[in-house]
C-alpha cells in the first residue's frame, strides 16, 4: 500500500503539492477562526473565570449580569442558611481610570477585606486561603497585568470615574478581563464609596450549593460565563463561520479527490485486471488522502501559531489542544468527504483496461 501510494505521489508531485496547498489554506482559516473564537471568548469572561466560587448569586431578573445586579450587603447569612458553605459579597461596575490625559476602561470589582475569603488570591480561581496576590496588601488598586500595556504604572495615582475617588495602583496580577477590559480590584468598602451605596453589593461568591432564596438567582460559574452577552455574540458568530469552513473543507477535499479518482480510473482498471485486490487500492487511496491532509495541516498549524505574534493581544488564543482538536475534526470530515471516491475504487470495472467504456 505504502509503495503504491508513495509512487503515485512522486509521479504526480505538482498535483499533490497543489492539493496539499489547498488543504493548508483551508486548515489555516479553520485554525485562525478557532484561535479567534477562544481568544475573543476569554477576553470577554476570563475575569469571571478567575473568581473563586462554585456559584454566583445575582439579583432576580437581571439576566445574570454582574454589572446590573444589585443585592443587599447583609444577605450572606440567609445564603449560608440555605446551604452555602460560605457566601462572600462583591461589587462590580464598569469604570474609567483617569491618569492625566490618559483614560483606561476597567471592570472594577470590590473585593472583601474581611470574611471567609480574606487572604484568598484574587483571580486565583481556587477556594483555599493562600497568599495575597503579589504586590497587593488589600488596599489601593490591584490591576490585571494587561493594564500595564495601557500605560498604568505601579505607584501611580488615578482618579476613578464615575465617583471621582483617587486611588493608588498598588499591584498587578493575573485577574483576567471582562468585556475586553482589564479587571481592577479594590476593597469592597472603597467600591461602595465610589458607587455611593454603603449597604449594597452586586453579587455573592458562593462555595458549595445554595438553595432558593427569594429575590435572588444562583447559577454555577460556567452558566454565569455563558450569560455574558459579548461572550455569546462573539463566540457564536465565529463558531458559525468555523462550522461553514469545516463543511466547505470536507466538500472541497472530497470533490478534488473524486476528480482525481475519475482521472486515473484507467490505471485502476489495469491494476484490477492484473489481480490487485480492492483492499490494496483502498488502502493506497487512504494513505494518499492522509499524506496530503497531514502535510497541509502541519504547514497551516505552523502558520497559525506564527500569526499569533501579528494579531492584536487579547483577541487570539490558540493552544496545542485546540489545534489538535481542530486538526482531528478537519481530518475526519475530509475523510468523510472522500467516501464517494472510495466507493468508486471498489466498483471500478477491470474491463476498462481493454478499452470498454463504463
Amino acid at each position: 500500500m505504502w509503495f503504491l501510494a508513495w509512487r503515485e505521489i512522486r509521479h504526480s508531485r505538482v498535483r499533490f503539492g497543489l492539493l496539499a496547498t489547498l488543504v493548508a489554506l483551508v486548515a489555516y482559516l479553520v485554525f485562525v477562526m478557532t484561535g479567534l473564537a477562544v481568544g475573543l471568548g476569554e477576553a470577554s469572561v476570563s475575569g469571571l473565570r478567575h473568581l473563586p466560587a462554585d456559584q454566583l448569586v445575582f439579583a432576580n431578573n437581571v439576566q445574570r449580569s454582574l454589572d446590573r445586579s444589585d443585592l443587599p450587603a447583609d444577605l450572606g447569612g440567609r445564603l449560608t442558611a440555605a446551604g452555602a458553605r460560605s457566601a462572600t459579597p462583591v461589587g462590580f461596575s464598569m469604570a474609567n481610570l483617569a491618569a492625566g490625559d490618559d483614560v483606561v476602561s476597567v471592570g472594577l470589582l470590590g473585593w472583601p477585606t474581611t470574611g471567609p475569603m480574606t487572604g484568598s488570591t484574587p483571580g486565583g480561581g481556587g477556594h483555599q486561603a493562600s497568599k495575597a496576590a503579589p504586590g497587593w496588601d488589600g488596599t489601593g488598586l490591584l490591576l490585571d497585568r494587561s493594564a500595564a500595556d495601557k500605560g498604568l504604572k505601579l505607584g501611580q495615582t488615578v482618579r476613578v470615574q464615575p465617583g471621582g475617588v483617587e486611588l493608588t495602583v498598588t499591584g498587578f496580577a493575573d485577574l483576567g478581563t471582562y468585556s475586553h477590559t482589564p479587571m481592577a480590584y479594590v476593597p469592597l468598602s472603597t467600591w461602595q464609596q465610589i458607587r455611593r451605596t454603603p449597604d449594597r453589593v452586586s453579587a455573592y461568591l458562593v462555595e458549595g450549593h445554595v438553595g432558593a432564596v427569594p429575590g435572588t438567582e444562583a447559577v454555577d460559574k460556567e452558566t454565569a460565563i455563558t450569560s455574558v452577552p459579548s461572550y455569546v455574540a462573539e463566540t457564536g458568530t465565529v463558531g458559525l463561520i468555523r462550522s461553514f469552513l469545516y463543511a466547505g473543507a470536507a466538500l472541497l477535499i472530497g470533490t478534488v479527490f473524486w476528480i482525481l479518482t475519475l482521472q486515473k480510473e484507467g490505471s485502476l482498471a489495469v491494476l484490477r485486471a492484473t489481480g490487485a485486490r480492492r483492499g490494496l487500492l483502498l488502502g493506497s487511496y487512504l494513505m494518499e488522502v492522509l499524506a496530503t491532509l497531514g502535510a497541509g495541516v502541519a504547514v497551516s498549524g505552523a502558520l497559525a501559531f506564527g500569526s499569533a505574534a501579528l494579531l492584536p493581544a487579547g483577541v487570539f488564543l490558540l493552544t496545542v489542544g485546540d489545534t489538535l482538536t481542530a486538526a482531528g475534526l478537519l481530518t475526519v470530515l475530509a475523510l468523510a468527504g472522500s467516501l464517494v471516491s472510495m466507493r468508486r475504487l471498489l466498483t471500478v470495472d477491470p474491463l476498462l483496461s481493454l478499452g470498454r467504456s463504463a
